[in-house]
Formats: C-alpha cells, structure tokens, sequence
C-alpha cells in the first residue's frame, strides 16, 4: 500500500511540475503574442482589435450618413383644411402632422415631410400622404436651397408619389434590390422628422413582406424595422450598409402617435416600379379580375375538402367585371395564376395588379376537388377597387343546431332590403354562442349551405340537421350588398 501510494506520489508530482512547466511555457508564449502593448503599455492587442472592429463600424455608418443625406430632401406642403366640427384624425396625419381637431374655420394646413431625389434631372419620390391635395410644395435641398414643386403622379393605392423641381446635377440615390434584403440586417432611416432636417437612425430589418397595415385596397408587401421613425419622416429613405436605396419610409404603427419601434417602408423595387409608371403616363393603370376574395381559414378549408389553406377563395363575382362572362364561379378558389402558385389574398391582388389590363391570362382554380384552368382577359382596376377583401370570420347557426341563431323565412319587407334572393334572415345571435364568436348579427341573410342555396327556414334546417358535431359547415352570407363565407365547426350539445 505504502510503495503504490510512493508510486502514486511520484507520478502525481511528475504530472504537476510537467503541468506546470507547459502552462508556464503557453502562458508565456500567450503573453508574448499578446502583451505587446502601445508606448503606454495600457491596451492589449486583443482589445485594440475590438476597437478597431466598432471604430470600423461607426465609421459605415457614418459614410453611409455623409453620402445618403444630401439626396434626402425636406416637403413642405400647404393645403387648406376646412375644420367646422369636431373630426376624426386621420391615421396618415398622424404620421405627416398636423394640429389637433376642433371646431375652427378653413386655415391654412402646412406639414412636413421628406423625398428622396432619384434622378438627376429632379424626380423626387416620396409618399402620396405626403404631397396629396397640395396648394403648393416646397422642397429644400441639404444646402438649404429651396424651390417651389409640382406634383408628375399619384398612386394612392401604394402610398406612393413623384414629384419634380427644376434643378440639375442634382446628388441621386441609387435604388438597391430590395428582394435580397435579408431580416436582421443593418439598415439606416434618412428624414426630417419633426422638421429636424436630415436626422439619421439606425436599426434592423425586423421582417418583410408586411401587408394590410393602411387601407383594406391598399397593395402592401413593407419592410418593417425598428429603426427610429416619427412624423415627418415619411417620403423619407430606408438604404442598406452599401448606400442603396432599399425603401421609402411610410408608415409606423403606434400608441401614442411617435416611434414605439415598428415602422415600415415601401421596398425600394415597387416603389422604382410605380416612379417609372408615374413618370412615363402620370397614372398607375392595374389589371381587374372582378370578383371579391376572402382568405381560406381551416374550417372553410376543410369543409370544401381541400388540404391546406393556400389560395384565395371566390366569394362573389362582380357585376360587369371581366369574370361574369369567364368560366370563374363562386366558391371556386384560385390557386396558381399563369402557372405559378398563390399563396393568399394579399398575393393575388398583387399579382393580377401587376399584369398589363387586357393581357390574357390562365387561372388555376379548385372547384369541387378538381382542378380546372380558365383563360380569360384582365380589365382595368376602376377607382374605388370593387375587388374587395370579403371578411371570413363570421358565421351562422340554426336553433336546431346548437349554432346560437335564431332564423326566420324571407318576408316582402326584407325581400325588398335584399333586393333580390332568396334565403334566411338570422333575427337574433344568442350570447357565448359560436355565432357570437364568429360576430354574426341580426339581419344578415343565409343564402347557402355549403353551396347549397336554401329558400326557407324548413330547408335550412334540413341541410344543418345532417351535420355532426365537430363537423365543419359553411355558410355564405349577405350583408348589405356585400356577400361572403364563414366557416364554423357545429358545436357539441
């Protein structure tokens, strides 16, 4: 025991001192690659590279800063306001300015915004909000010259306008490929919020291809960052550590009216795409289609027997349109439009606006669990955009059934509301019911069953009878003028 234990000793000393011997000899060596030290002998090597790693840093975005800015312009836009009663505020003044609500007589409105200049002969590009319903526009260059602006096109539907002055060899900001912008990377924001001319922030791109932020007929795909954006910044750029222009800022969405760290711009290729469009013809011309769309949710989905939700689902055809002499029916849903497919409501509109009005196009639909393709000729967007997105998250119910409606038969009063039609009125949406949940009302009208129409309280229940519990149904419905579909899934007793 003893002599193992001497063994043991000496082996354990031997690794110690050899232990020793090599750490002081890597400890030495670490020392002398990195212990080289300035005339002060105060800064490591290690911690001057990772200063020179954040001074490098600092000092892109300061280029970047010194070479954006002086593209950046400040708008001035005066218009008179009419304010004889109390109103509402707009959400785009909000972001644009202005002075708080009241009762006061017309006055003169000024706000301030911000441009980007993207050519050299004077096109400035900055947003619809900003210059919309102007008397006269002023814009102020980063050396503080000014000169008067008139308005080439609007788009509204984009948030988006150009307008032009008359000066030369003006500093452009060269447009970037915005679709290779990734989230997480670094981006600046260039504008004159609170007319604090030419501020720079910084953030990340937070995500992409943001829609139904504005408007229900706007045509959104954003950027969305948190870099710091306020009022007066709209019009202004978004650009990447290279200098390129990758957006327009637009919008923010806020609580209180001021940054809260989500904004979001227009990406830089639709906005070059719309600019050229203003510029060349003054307008936006868009393809039309004519029919009302709603998104799939899973109950519809399933009701109709389809596997995913992909697609954008025809709940009404609209009169004079291009689709009433196609092929195209309702409860038909459109999958792939040329061959290539669609992913919801958001890209289909997008994709049919894009298209040339009078180009003819092929429509992949699912109808009934079958595939089938439609040719038909796109017409022109008319204003007021009657290819609406219909809401699909309402539904109906039977007192049969559990659904929490009460229905009665069609009478010569409600026939005449209608117009035309047949159906079941719902009269009452009893509270906690799934038809609460789904926010039916009183007097919307039943006018089919998973596509199958119902003239009468006794039909209507015929049809609902035969559904399970747990089963998914569908229901289309009128309201107003408006027709759509709902989605439930019948209640267990």
């Amino acid at each position: 025991m003893t002599e193992k234990r001497n063994i043991g000793g000496f082996a354990g000393a031997a690794l110690l001192i050899t232990g020793m011997v090599l750490g002081g000899l890597f400890i030495s060596n670490w020392d002398a690659s990195i212990v080289e030290q300035d005339e002060n002998r105060s800064i490591t090597p290690v911690v001057a590279a990772d200063q020179r790693s954040m001074q490098e840093f600092s000092e892109t975005f300061a280029t970047i800063a010194e070479r954006v800015k002086p593209s950046v312009v400040l708008i001035t836009s005066k218009r008179a306001v009419a304010q004889t009663q109390q109103r509402f505020r707009n959400p785009f003044e909000e972001f644009f300015g202005g002075g708080p609500p009241g009762n006061q007589r017309p006055r003169p409105f000024q706000g301030l915004g911000s441009g980007v200049i993207v050519s050299k002969d004077g096109y400035i590009v900055t947003n619809n909000h900003v210059v919309e319903n102007a008397e006269k526009l002023t814009v102020q260059l980063s050396d503080e010259r000014e000169t008067e602006a008139e308005i080439v096109g609007l788009d509204p539907r984009t948030d988006l306008a150009v307008i032009k002055i008359d000066f030369d060899n003006l500093p452009v900001l060269a447009f970037g490929d915005s679709d290779k912008l990734r989230v997480g990377e670094w981006v600046l924001a260039v504008g004159n919020p609170f007319g604090l001319n030419h501020t720079v922030t910084a953030g990340i791109v937070s995500a992409k291809g943001r829609g139904r932020v504005l408007e229900p007929n706007s045509y959104e795909n954003f950027i969305q960052t948190d870099a710091a954006i306020n009022p007066g910044n709209s019009g202004g750029a978004l650009v990447d550590l290279e200098g390129n222009l990758m957006g327009i800022n637009t919008a923010i969405s806020t609580r209180t009216g001021g940054y809260q760290g989500v904004g979001f711009a227009v990406p830089a290729n639709m906005a070059r795409d719309i600019m050229t469009r203003l510029v060349e013809d003054g307008r936006v011309s868009r393809g039309y289609l004519g029919v009302e769309i709603a998104d799939l949710d899973e109950i519809v989905a399933e009701s109709m027997g389809l596997d995913s939700k992909a697609g954008a689902l025809i709940s009404n055809i609209v009169d004079d349109g291009p689709a009433i002499d196609s092929d195209l029916q309702v409860e038909d849903v459109i999958v792939a439009v040329d061959g290539e497919d669609v992913e919801d409501v958001d890209d289909l509109r997008k994709r049919i606006a894009d298209i040339a009005p009078g180009t003819e196009i092929e429509i992949e639909v699912v109808r009934e669990g079958s595939p089938v393709t439609i040719a038909l000729e796109l017409g022109e967007l008319p204003d007021g955009d009657p290819t609406r997105v219909a809401s699909t998250s309402e539904p109906r119910r039977s007192p049969a059934t559990n659904l929490g409606i009460d229905v009665m038969d069609v009478t010569r009063e409600w026939s005449r509301f209608y117009e035309a039609g047949s159906g079941v009125v719902i009269t009452q949406v009893r509270a906690g019911s799934v038809a609460e949940d789904k926010r039916l009302q009183r007097g919307d009208l039943i006018r089919e069953v998973n596509g199958e129409s119902v003239s009468s309280v006794q039909e209507f229940l015929g049809i609902v009878r035969e559904f399970e519990p747990g089963q998914a149904i569908r229901f289309r419905i009128q309201r107003g003028n408006a027709q759509f579909l709902i989605g439930l899934r019948i209640p267990e007793e």
